[in-house]
């Protein structure tokens, strides 16, 4: 399906790359990118990613037909709503936040249920902006689309096939299930990042070399964006902490008993699921 007007509010890393995706596979006739800024809005023209710019939401919804937020978590269903006032009759809304049941609970009432689908596609890094977007950044990425109950079974499978024919691959999730895997897979691991750049002192900084870089790499991302995906879901964030609290007391009590043939079975053990998961991505 060929999209006639698609808008993207927050053309930053993943809407940038979202709209170069759809350019590249000629799958909008027009894109339109809305931002906050005019300067970063001209970037993501001159490099192809939309085709008209404006800091108005209302302008650049108008009459579309598929609209996708790209911002912040917490500001995703007010954009929507506004959006979805002047978007066309049964335009499909989506979003692409890393936590989805606060903004379902937010959306309802307020967003159509025949109309809204949350979407979270797992790809990015941690420059943002849309300088570093690239139309490639979706091919083969894993996108979780989350209906509720109320959501027509019509518009799972449009969305589905949406994020489909942008080159990723899609499961389904309940926003609970959502949220609860991505504390494990996403939030904690950004989490225990910061913790381990903040844990270095500063005058062993000088020592520090690929492993550290590679561990903490996701410690550069947005501290404010962060901020609202550990605030919209707390507490699964906060099991996954206490369950990680809970490895790395194992592995303090091996340390302090010398029992390195269990440190050596710990050590197997996060291998054997890194090789695993290194080896599934490499395959696909």
């Amino acid at each position: 399906m060929v999209w006639q007007r698609v808008c993207i509010i927050g053309v930053g890393l993943l809407g940038g790359s979202i709209g170069l995706a759809l350019k590249r596979k000629r799958l909008a006739k027009q894109v339109v990118g809305v931002g906050r800024t005019i300067p970063r809005l001209d970037t993501a023209l001159q490099r192809g990613a939309i085709d008209v710019a404006t800091d108005d939401i209302i302008a650049g919804a108008r009459d579309a037909e598929l609209i996708i937020a790209c911002t912040p978590v917490q500001s995703i269903v007010d954009s929507l709503a506004v959006a979805a006032s002047v978007a066309q009759p049964g335009a499909i809304l989506t979003d692409v936040g890393s936590t989805k049941q606060s903004i379902i609970r937010g959306a309802q009432g307020r967003l159509p249920a025949g109309q809204f689908i949350g979407s979270h596609p797992i790809a990015g890094g941690h420059h943002s902006g849309v300088e570093h977007a690239v139309g490639t950044l979706l091919d083969g990425a894993l996108v979780v689309i989350t209906p509720t109950e109320q959501t027509p079974a019509d518009l799972t499978d449009r969305m589905t096939r949406f994020w489909e024919s942008m080159g990723s691959r899609t499961c389904i999730l309940t926003p609970k299930e959502h949220d609860e895997a991505l504390a494990i897979s996403s939030h904690l691991p950004h989490m225990v990042s910061s913790a381990l750049a903040g844990a270095t002192p500063h005058n062993v900084l000088q020592f520090v070399g690929k492993g550290w870089m590679d561990s903490t790499r996701i410690a550069a991302s947005n501290s404010q964006l962060w901020r609202q995906i550990l605030e919209e879901n707390h507490a699964p964030a906060l099991q996954a902490l206490k369950n990680f609290a809970t490895i790395c007391q194992t592995w303090i009590e091996a340390l302090e008993q010398g029992d390195f043939d269990r440190v050596e079975s710990l050590l197997e053990a996060g291998k054997a699921t890194r090789d695993a998961v290194a080896s599934r991505h490499l395959s696909g």
